[in-house]
């Protein structure tokens, strides 16, 4: 569930008790997800303590195009990619060709990032408000029917044509990419 945007903009002015907020509401999901990309508890833990360490030391900064949990879960997957990219990666690298692949490397993500944004962006409203819910947010069909006062099939024809049009907009491996962060396994 996404929080309310009042302990985003509270963190961004330093408040700690909307950093706390969260927090409590996102570390449990994000952990999971850096433990299934990572397969190390420890190391998990750490990404996921990094990223609150910087998301509370970067706050000022903080900008968020599309919704704080996208951004949330996007910056524990990348962390999480790049700590097991690391941990297996041949450490006789010199730091020059180090640092001229990080740089790459946050390239191509801000990239890639910015695909996917574009691809959700170009969803029709209905559709992209539906998709966002069943899968990001993780809604039942029904829940969503319910909500908009629609019927389960046409909550399913909307996401059906959600994954119809970001196919169309995306390579095989950004798709798997989006759905690897975002989609809830079953």
């Amino acid at each position: 569930m996404e929080l309310d945007m009042n302990d985003v903009e509270g963190l961004r002015q330093g408040d700690r008790s909307c950093f706390e907020n969260i927090f409590n509401e996102y570390s449990p999901d994000l952990y999971v997800v850096a433990y299934r990309l990572t397969g190390n508890k420890s190391m998990a833990e750490d990404i996921v303590q990094d990223f609150f360490v910087k998301l509370w030391v970067n706050r000022e900064k903080l900008s968020i195009y599309k919704s704080f949990r996208y951004y949330c879960f996007s910056a524990i997957h990348y962390a999480s990619l790049n700590a097991v990219r690391t941990k297996y990666r041949n450490t006789e690298l010199s730091e020059e060709l180090e640092d001229t692949f990080s740089i790459e490397r946050e390239m191509e993500q801000a990239e890639l990032s910015e695909k996917i944004r574009l691809a959700l962006d170009s969803l029709p409203e209905k559709c992209r408000i539906i998709f966002l819910e069943a899968c990001m947010e993780e809604h039942s069909y029904l829940e969503i029917a319910q909500k908009y006062d629609l019927s389960v099939n046409t909550v399913k024809v909307q996401v059906s044509k959600a994954y119809r049009i970001l196919r169309e907009k995306l390579t095989r491996e950004q798709l798997f990419i989006f759905f690897l962060i975002f989609l809830k396994s079953e």
